[in-house]
């Protein structure tokens, strides 16, 4: 798992949202006056390799 940092305040180059994932570029960042403009999270993947397939017999939610 890597170090992302997300802006909340936008300075530089970098716009509020923009995320920091270079490791560089993250301890460049948080060694400046500009670690106040970020925060840290953690690199996750979007899709979860173990989990099972839905099944075919699943019921809908009701709403």
């Amino acid at each position: 798992m890597s170090l992302v940092l997300t802006v909340v305040n936008a300075f530089g180059d970098y716009p509020r949202g923009a995320q920091i994932t270079d490791a560089e570029k993250v301890a460049e960042v948080l060694a400046s006056d500009f670690a106040a403009n970020v925060v840290k999270t953690s690199a996750t993947t979007t899709e979860a390799p173990d989990a099972p397939a839905p099944s075919a017999q699943s019921k809908p939610l009701k709403g």
